[in-house]
């Protein structure tokens, strides 16, 4: 339906007898607009002016031939990347490059141009008229995977500190350098989420519904980098042979606990979040108590266990300076080491 509206707007509107880029642009910024057809109509029509200045450039100066193709594409794309880089303008670009050297017939590239404007504007229309996808449900499912892997990588942390196994935390550190895809995906879920909330009849309701999720999301970003910094200073400890308390694998045990329980707290359960504040004040607990015989990477573990609970703490809704007063008091509680094993 949005091809055909933008085929009879750009025949009435630009007065194309046959228009193309039009209904090819309403096409191409829908099917790949995910919620976000602004941003991808916008990046669409630049890349069809690129297209369009640079093809009209060459063929004016060098004509038209195999090795003007060449080149019309690569300078195309070079432009492209520098202006923004997306997929949607660097293609699109090339594309319309492609066809303003190929088919000269095919009207003025004024015109070529114009119909590429329509055919973005219609697709932001209908983007925000029909909606094909919830798009909180998005941000829950990517809160939700996000929150699983980093659960997993504080699980494989654990594990390397309770064996000091240097192939388990070397394998732990490789998983935690590959959590921000998740977070990336958050991110993007969240910004979808906000652009349709917008522009909702609905707006100040979804953007109250919508503000807590988008909130966490800078939380579990944090907490991510954090675990990453925690996996490598226990490769560096293994490696290096310290003397690892018991009571840090549990900590980061409990850490992986309180990250399921902030699952929770994304899906409305109650006392998802005094569970998490309560796992997180019982990991720098454990923590705190473990001797770290004043070596470096054991205490940085002790850091990064505390930095990861105060995001975690955070990401539940926790004020900041109540989480800090938390923790403060945390790390002060001193627990039992556990008995040594018998031989």
């Amino acid at each position: 339906v949005a091809a055909g509206v933008a085929w009879a707007l750009a025949k009435l509107v630009v007065g194309q007898s046959e228009p193309f880029f039009a209904p090819a642009a309403a096409v191409i910024s829908l099917g790949l607009s995910r919620g976000q057809p602004r941003r991808r109509a916008s990046e669409l029509s630049i890349g069809v002016a690129v297209g369009i200045g640079v093809a009209a450039a060459i063929v004016y100066l060098i004509g038209v031939g195999p090795i003007q193709v060449t080149v019309l594409v690569a300078l195309v794309m070079a432009v492209s990347m520098l202006l923004i880089g997306s997929h949607v303008l660097i293609n699109q670009a090339a594309v319309s490059a492609l066809l303003i050297m190929t088919l000269p017939g095919q009207g003025a590239e004024i015109d070529r141009f114009l119909d590429a404007c329509v055919g973005g504007a219609v697709a932001i229309a209908f983007g925000f008229l029909f909606s094909f996808h919830e798009p909180f449900a998005a941000v829950e499912e990517a809160r939700r995977d996000a929150l699983a892997d980093l659960a997993a990588s504080l699980e494989s942390v654990a594990a390397a500190l309770k064996r000091s196994d240097l192939a388990a935390a070397e394998a732990a550190l490789a998983g935690s350098r590959r959590l921000d895809a998740g977070v990336d995906v958050l991110y993007d879920a969240v910004s979808e989420a906000s652009e349709v909330a917008a522009f909702s009849p609905r707006r100040r309701a979804l953007l109250e519904e919508l503000d807590p999720q988008a909130g966490a999301a800078p939380q579990i970003d944090y907490a991510v980098r954090d675990s990453r910094v925690l996996a490598r200073a226990t490769t560096t400890a293994v490696r290096r042979g310290a003397h690892l308390d018991r009571r840090l694998a549990d900590a980061v045990e409990t850490l992986a606990e309180a990250t399921r329980a902030l699952e929770a707290v994304g899906r409305g359960e109650q006392g998802a979040r005094a569970d998490v504040r309560e796992l997180a004040s019982q990991a720098v607990e454990l923590a705190g108590s473990a001797d770290v015989r004043n070596s470096l990477w054991p205490t940085m573990i002790f850091g990064q266990t505390r930095a990861i609970a105060f995001d975690l703490m955070q990401a539940a809704g926790e004020d900041a300076d109540r989480a800090r007063s938390l923790l403060d008091a945390a790390a002060t509680t001193k627990i039992a080491p556990p008995p040594a094993p018998e031989v």
